[in-house]
């Protein structure tokens, strides 16, 4: 077999490979969601579990299994379908599933001397992807101070004063909060002229002055490798 060829195969077997981790996602999503629904946290958890024995690895569990099921989750209770009461339960089920993931996976010690700070916009108070791109990147090695849900703009040049991060993290999912962002975003460049910024979040708003500080990151699987990119950036070496 020449060098080619087996360049090809390796392609191909790898091809493979994603396509059945996905199609297994897919199937484990479907049941980390009917646990969720019932309000089954053992079972969530054994999904969970079962997910990172099977090798689809942090980043696909929160991606492709937890994300997918909040969704739907969210779709429901926006229909009526379900209470505020079952959104809330599957939230909280799928928070503590996040944790024991990741204390499953450990954490990498690469790029703790960097200070990765995340915080949903002022009046944002879903945080569930923000709480997943927070575990992944604690993961991945960095230092992690989470701000949680709802963080006044007029706070984050003091949070970002006192405690120096490399990076800054936003998300923004409901409308009024994506109108937000970008009086956010001033606040976080204006504090620190070489911090990097993560937007994340379903409601960013579709045009955003360019900045080679500041990068939209649309999945939480991606977060990892755009913090990498942000701080190979000049100024934060």
């Amino acid at each position: 077999m020449t060098g080619g060829e087996r360049v090809a195969c390796f392609s191909l077997e790898h091809s493979r490979e994603e396509f059945h981790k996905r199609l297994l996602a897919e199937s484990l999503s479907e049941q980390f969601g009917l646990a969720l629904l019932v309000g089954d946290a053992g079972a969530a958890e054994e999904v969970a579990l079962e997910a990172l024995e099977m090798s689809l690895g942090e980043a696909m569990l929160y991606d492709l299994v937890v994300g997918p099921a909040m969704h739907r989750i969210g779709r429901l209770w926006a229909s009526g379908e379900i209470g505020v009461g079952h959104e809330h339960l599957a939230t909280q089920i799928a928070t503590r599933v996040l944790v024991l993931a990741h204390e499953a996976i450990g954490m990498a010690a690469e790029r703790g001397e960097h200070r990765v700070m995340l915080a949903a916009v002022e009046g944002e108070q879903h945080v569930v992807a923000l709480d997943m791109a927070a575990k992944l990147l604690e993961s991945a090695g960095y230092a992690v101070l989470t701000l949680g849900a709802d963080v006044p703009t007029d706070e984050l040049p003091t949070v970002i004063s006192d405690h120096g991060p490399a990076l800054f993290a936003l998300s923004a999912t409901m409308p009024a909060a994506g109108e937000r962002l970008p009086t956010a975003i001033d606040a976080i460049t204006e504090a620190d002229a070489d911090i990097g910024v993560i937007i994340g979040g379903a409601s960013i708003p579709p045009r955003l002055l360019p900045d080679p500080r500041v990068v939209v990151e649309r999945t939480v699987a991606g977060v990892s490798a755009t913090a990498d990119r942000l701080v190979r950036r000049a100024g934060l070496n």
